[in-house]
């Protein structure tokens, strides 16, 4: 079985100028856990997960000591709820993950599996042609697990 037997066809996308408010609204009302980047013409430029929006902790350079950060910058543990509060100027652009990993909509399925495992990724662009047609999710994997199971 392949990649587009499984996936979710025709995710919900936001532009670069989409702002952090929107996807947040985007994520919740359709609940999803990511939302595809497309430019004008319609091209895949970045993922923003809600991972994304989230305050995370991370090592400070040069000391073992890992302190809160939102969307690659430092917070102020104390201030962290101002923070979220300051994000109304945010856009997609400012948030998004560039760096895309995408699997190709014909690909076996247990490839992209593997490929999800070992990039430790929840969620995979599905292209075909180089456009995107689809988004993989944990969940769609949970799908075609049960389905192995059902035969």
């Amino acid at each position: 079985m392949s990649v587009r037997d499984y996936m979710t066809p025709d995710p919900v996308v936001v532009t670069p100028e989409t702002t952090v408010a929107e996807i947040a609204r985007q994520l919740t009302r359709y609940r999803i856990g990511c939302v595809p980047v497309v430019d004008a013409a319609g091209d895949l430029v970045g993922l923003v997960t809600e991972a994304d929006l989230f305050v995370r902790h991370s090592v400070v350079p040069f000391s073992s000591y890992r302190a809160p950060t939102l969307m690659g910058n430092w917070v102020d543990p104390d201030r962290i709820e101002q923070t979220y509060g300051d994000l109304g100027d945010k856009r997609a652009s400012d948030v998004m993950t560039t760096a895309l990993v995408t699997v190709d909509a014909g690909a076996p399925i247990g490839e992209a599996a593997r490929l999800m495992m070992q990039l430790e990724r929840n969620h995979l662009p599905v292209v075909s042609s180089g456009r995107l047609v689809g988004i993989l999710t944990r969940h769609d994997l949970l799908r075609a697990l049960c389905r192995r199971l059902r035969t």
